[in-house]
């Protein structure tokens, strides 16, 4: 979660989280499945970045945020107590030799130049021709509304625009796609009443917010769930099903 969307009543992950959380590691897995060094760029409240080191045997995540506090970072290390957990202000403050996998998970649509930041990851001393990238963002530009305002993004981006920001970094593209194809439909209803009403909601209050009740938020992290696999499924015949998420997975060119 972005540390703009933390709320301090939240009791219960957004189906939306948690589902991706469980895409995110598939990702991983097709890539190595232990002994893992990570460098989780933009880690927000580090859920996903935990997750990892859950996940796979013998694994670190190297956090880093800017936006962290001394007691943001406190509070992370307090509430998941866990030594595979390393948390940093700035990529020079992370002490490694080599980091395997960089995950950049709904992070650099928040940034004015998506290439400087790209290159300034990639020129740091543990980024090896060996190293992978795991890049998720928002999808379609012409979705842009008052949520991403809100949430501070400069851009939503397709596969297409998302092939050509790696090119210019100089990695190699592996696979990409699309997934969250059910909330791409929601999403558009949204942005049509957002349209239509007189008074724009600007309010961050709810954005981290998820009410949903028990049997509700299972059904719903099910169906994001079997829409991540369907649109798997029929990517594998040629049928890229466009999604609300959009993902690429690359690697350091020599």
């Amino acid at each position: 979660m972005d540390l703009i969307e933390i709320n301090e009543d939240n009791t219960t992950r957004h189906p939306w989280e948690t589902s991706r959380k469980i895409i995110i590691n598939k990702f991983i897995s097709r890539i190595k499945k232990s002994d893992i060094e990570i460098l989780d760029v933009g880690s927000g409240d580090a859920y996903l970045a935990n997750s990892f080191t859950s996940n796979f045997k013998n694994t670190y995540s190297n956090c880093v945020d800017i936006g962290y506090t001394d007691a943001q970072i406190n509070k992370i290390k307090n509430n998941f107590n866990n030594k595979n957990l390393k948390l940093h202000t700035t990529l020079s403050a992370v002490k490694t030799n080599k980091i395997d996998i960089v995950t950049l998970l709904d992070v650099i649509e928040h940034v004015p130049s998506d290439i400087d930041f790209l290159n300034d990851i990639i020129k740091q001393p543990f980024i090896s021709k060996d190293t992978y990238f795991i890049i998720t963002v928002p999808a379609y530009q012409s979705l842009f509304s008052q949520h991403d305002i809100a949430l501070k993004h400069y851009r939503r981006y397709n596969l297409k625009k998302l092939k050509q920001v790696i090119t210019k970094v100089n990695l190699n593209y592996i696979e990409g796609g699309y997934f969250f194809t059910t909330l791409l439909i929601t999403r558009c209803f949204q942005l049509i009443i957002e349209k239509t009403a007189s008074k724009k909601n600007k309010n961050l209050d709810n954005l981290g917010n998820w009410k949903g009740n028990r049997v509700l938020t299972k059904i719903t992290k099910n169906t994001l769930l079997l829409d991540f696999h369907v649109s798997r499924l029929l990517k594998k015949t040629g049928l890229n099903l466009p999604g609300l998420s959009c993902y690429i997975i690359c690697s350091s060119k020599e």
